[in-house]
């Protein structure tokens, strides 16, 4: 009789043992998952890293050029201008806007992503 209690108590532990490693297995399989995810993430920043850094060096650019050309218009209010040079300096500035309004939109999205 003592035998069949051990016996018992043996397939019990067995029965419990193999649960433990159903759910160590689980267990597993989700640490896994959650580690690929880490990296996309770590990707994804990585990305997003790159590109912040490309598009606040287009703004510096950008920043540069309106410099240039509020000095190029305050140089040439001192002189008699031609229609042409205006035309020109109304296309550059107009340029300059465009650009800045479209990197702001991209920075905006990035941001809004890396906050996310």
């Amino acid at each position: 009789m003592t035998e069949n209690v051990v016996l018992e108590i043996l397939g019990a532990i067995q029965a419990d043992l193999a649960g433990v490693k159903t759910d160590l297995t689980a267990v597993r399989t989700d640490v896994t998952m959650h580690t690929r995810t880490l990296s996309l993430l770590q990707q994804d920043t990585g990305m997003i890293r790159g590109a912040l850094h490309g598009h606040t060096r287009m703004l510096e650019m950008l920043q540069q050029d309106t410099r240039m050309i509020r000095g190029a218009v305050n140089d040439m209010a001192r002189t008699d201008v031609a229609a042409g040079e205006v035309e020109a300096i109304h296309h550059d500035l107009n340029r300059a806007q465009r650009e800045i309004a479209e990197l702001t939109a991209r920075l905006e999205l990035i941001e809004g992503r890396d906050r996310h």
